[in-house]
């Protein structure tokens, strides 16, 4: 091969070699973009996800500070019937009688067993249990 054959050859091997190194780069480069935009798309959904959290958490503070709220009530709501209980029991009690036969007479007055399932939910309120309000929306669900 003649010298300006071979520098021809040279240039060539050069120039494919360039070419090869250009499209090596530009598959990084494709790669490298492919990987920003999921990365971008990740840190959207790690931001929505903040946001869940952030949501999530409030809602769960604001049950908490409901839940502090209804315990209380119902602790006042129970004190307030038992209070009432007592003093329809002394109110109703006859001379010589015991307060405890007397609070046994109102309860079975339609007064006492109105008291007495207000202070029974009020309690269950407290603890989280379940009232007869709640019994009875189960009974009517279930069609009894």
């Amino acid at each position: 091969m003649s010298q300006e054959g071979q520098r021809h050859a040279e240039e060539l091997a050069r120039l494919e070699a360039r070419k090869k190194d250009l499209e090596d780069a530009l598959m990084r480069l494709a790669r490298d973009e492919a990987e920003a935009q999921e990365v971008a798309e990740l840190a959207q959904e790690v931001e929505q996800l903040e946001n869940q959290v952030e949501t999530a958490r409030a809602a769960a503070n604001m049950e908490k500070t409901m839940t502090k709220d209804v315990r209380k009530a119902a602790r006042l709501n129970r004190e307030a019937a038992e209070t009432q209980l007592d003093t329809l029991a002394k109110s109703m009690q006859q001379d010589g009688e015991s307060f405890e036969k007397a609070y046994l007479r109102v309860l079975d007055t339609d007064m006492g067993k109105a008291l007495m399932r207000t202070r029974n939910d009020a309690q269950e309120l407290e603890r989280g249990g379940i009232t007869s309000m709640d019994v009875a929306e189960a009974c009517k669900r279930l069609g009894g």
